[in-house]
């Protein structure tokens, strides 16, 4: 038979064989038809392999990856598993098909072309061999969503790179390049060229090693209990998705593979049909997305990104200007001193040295990259600019002395962004010429590792001022959400709310220790208090001088700081606030006032988090009621990427769904003593007494 001659006709894959019985089995197209779920469709596929195998004259098979990554949908997968369509025993029998190939003792390849993750990485474990192109990503990145991958992944990996490194990958949302994959052993070679893969993997097939037929079954390194720790001290057991990750890697030692695979089938329908998986990825898988392609822009072609100018070349600043230099863009990077701008360099240029140590940049990446920063004491280096971002001080006066200074460098179809955590975009705009052409572009510390920008439109800024400003921050690689400008905006609000609570549970007399620990427990990022310390009490009571009026609530904790600031308790950068830090240790401890009694009462752990959650999720209510924000999702993506809300719960709108609107009411209520924080508004009275939802599924019901 002829080379690379068509060997059998099938509707959604490619099969060849060639002059050696070797038969190559790629996908006709890029995903699945439509009309076949998932299951369905790698049912398809495990069949043609088996009907392959099966014949005695195929010497191998070679398979490339039947599904692409982009190309799963999870949606389809939760309406799969909670329909009657799909039960645990269908995927149970397509993992049983796939553990049979090993009887037919003939080798198993499969080639990676192109980064492979979630799903269409387990279906590259089935093979004895796996071959990939250099420079290529690989992971699962299904336990940020609060799922995991089934489809064998758990029991194949451990096989392959140790059950500890299996718990980790299959739970940390770490890509691992091609080389460490190598090294880990999910790879077996590497090709320098992804046409290179086919004839290795023939050549392999046409002389291999002895070739272990039960290679998926070897005994295993047994999952030490310190792994399991560690991987739960980071989840809480917030995570359903990493929880069965952990049962069934630590059962794997004592099944059968048909027993492993069964459990596996079992315990991920159990996770799908939990609510907080679907509201995870409602958030962080399509409602990044749609941040990330918001329709205002789809045809905005009439403006072009060359060069950015920044004021300001501390943390903010600094970290601005690596993002734009790594997307391309030249940057003025501006400070009142060359030394001062050439200090904002220096920090991109360790950021460059992390990467280049991480693999993760090569040095003449970075030398491009830093190139492109020019530090300059001289305004008129901004000339030419298409968008200046102003990143200075919190300080009125000094915001607007610059921005006036900058403006006439600006380019003829430029914008200017200020960032700013909570003053008024239009007072600040009053400080332009050209107010429609000023916007608000809240970033967020340490800029290269946040992905979320928050756009602030202020009264008088023009649509095509937010347009540029979204195509930028979309340039910057960043993921951006859209609201209204108000006092605090909505991320600076909702986490005065949460640190206004933490502040206000200790002058009630609970424990500053018992606070801490629950805001960690309850899937917060940070506690309170210790985000407080970081920055700064000084600063926090400079925020508060800046909101136009004090409710009471925020008046006791405003004297309560100031208090604590006269008595040099400023923050970790004094050595002492909420915490006593030891500069020699580098530890801190939790300092109790000894003028605040302790409450008599018991206070649960339960209803110290969900205050701490509540009350971020009321106030954005009143965001979006008072059109701060438009949609819940701007909300979810915005609490929970700028932030830190807990993200088990699909963020603070999926917070109150998962609570149920009445339960969270009713509870708000109870909360009302502690200030007016706990105001209800009466249009959420409202929607509660009509069990409103915010979401249906993955749909928002909000209009």
């Amino acid at each position: 038979m002829d080379e690379n001659k068509s060997y059998r006709t099938h509707p959604l894959f490619r099969v060849e064989q060639d002059n050696h019985h070797i038969i190559t089995i790629q996908p006709l197209s890029a995903a699945a038809p439509e009309q076949l779920d998932m299951i369905g469709y790698l049912t398809q596929f495990v069949d043609l392999v088996t009907f392959i195998l099966e014949r005695e004259d195929t010497v191998g098979v070679v398979y490339t990856c039947p599904i692409q990554d982009e190309k799963i949908e999870y949606a389809q997968l939760f309406r799969q598993f909670s329909s009657s369509r799909s039960s645990p025993s269908d995927l149970f029998e397509l993992t049983s098909k796939v553990l049979r190939w090993e009887t037919f003792k003939k080798p198993i390849v499969s080639l990676f072309t192109n980064n492979c993750t979630a799903i269409a990485l387990a279906t590259m474990l089935w093979s004895n061999y796996r071959i990939a192109s250099e420079k290529l990503q690989f992971g699962f990145p299904e336990s940020r969503y609060g799922l995991f991958t089934a489809f064998g992944a758990t029991i194949y990996l451990p096989a392959l790179i140790g059950t500890e490194n299996a718990l980790s990958l299959l739970t940390q949302n770490k890509p691992v390049s091609s080389k460490e994959a190598h090294q880990l052993g999910l790879i077996n070679e590497l090709a320098q060229k992804p046409d290179d893969c086919l004839s290795l993997a023939k050549n392999w097939i046409l002389h291999p090693p002895s070739i272990d037929a039960n290679q998926h079954t070897k005994q295993m390194d047994e999952l030490g209990p310190e792994a399991i720790l560690a991987i739960q001290k980071k989840a809480r057991g917030l995570y359903p998705g990493t929880n069965a990750v952990i049962e069934l890697l630590q059962k794997k030692q004592l099944s059968t593979p048909f027993e492993a695979a069964e459990q596996e089938a079992n315990l991920y329908l159990h996770v799908l049909k939990r609510p907080e998986p679907l509201s995870m990825v409602r958030t962080l898988h399509y409602g990044v997305q749609l941040a990330k392609s918001p329709k205002s822009i789809s045809h905005f072609e009439d403006y072009s990104l060359k060069k950015i100018g920044i004021l300001g070349a501390g943390m903010m600043g600094s970290g601005i200007a690596y993002e734009a230099a790594r997307a391309g863009i030249e940057v003025a990077l501006k400070d009142v001193t060359i030394s001062q701008a050439q200090r904002g360099k220096a920090y991109a240029k360790q950021v460059c040295e992390k990467s280049l140590a991480l693999g993760a940049m090569t040095a003449s990446q970075g030398e491009q990259l830093l190139a492109r920063i020019k530090p300059t004491e001289q305004v008129s280096d901004l000339n030419g600019s298409d968008c200046i971002i102003e990143a200075v001080f919190e300080d009125f006066h000094l915001k607007a002395n610059v921005t006036q200074e900058s403006l006439p460098y600006l380019s003829e179809n430029g914008f200017f962004a200020t960032n700013t955590t909570s003053l008024p975009i239009t007072e600040l705009a009053k400080a332009s010429t050209e107010p429609k052409s000023f916007i608000g572009m809240h970033f967020f510390s340490p800029v290269d590792r946040m992905p979320l920008v928050e756009i602030i439109c202020g009264k008088l800024t023009a649509q095509k001022t937010l347009e540029k400003a979204l195509a930028t921050a979309l340039r910057l690689n960043k993921i951006p959400i859209v609201v209204q400008d108000a006092p605090g905006f909505f991320t600076s609000r909702i986490f005065f709310n949460y640190l206004l609570e933490g502040i206000t549970m200790v002058l009630e007399g609970i424990s500053p220790t018992l606070i801490e620990e629950e805001a960690i427990a309850a899937g917060f990022a940070v506690g309170p208090l210790a985000v407080l310390d970081e920055i700064s009490l000084e600063l926090m009571l400079h925020v508060y001088d800046q909101l136009p009026q004090l409710h009471a609530s925020q008046k006791r904790a405003y004297n309560y700081l100031k208090g604590m600031v006269d008595q040099g308790r400023k923050g970790k950068k004094s050595g002492a606030g909420f915490y006593d830090y030891d500069t020699e240790t580098k530890k801190k401890k939790i300092w109790k006032n000894p003028i605040i009694a302790s409450v008599k009462e018991n206070i649960t752990a339960t209803i110290i988090r969900k205050r701490l959650l509540h009350v971020m999720a009321l106030d954005s209510y009143r965001c979006l009621a008072e059109g701060v924000l438009h949609q819940p999702i701007d909300g979810d993506i915005g609490s929970i990427l700028g932030v830190g809300y807990a993200s088990h719960t699909g963020g603070v709108f999926g917070h109150i769904d998962l609570t149920t609107l009445p339960l969270f009411v009713s509870e708000c209520q109870l909360f009302q003593p502690y200030g007016e924080q706990w105001d209800i508004p009466a249009s959420l009275r409202e929607l509660a007494d009509k069990d409103f939802r915010f979401y249906n599924g993955f749909d928002s019901n909000w209009s």
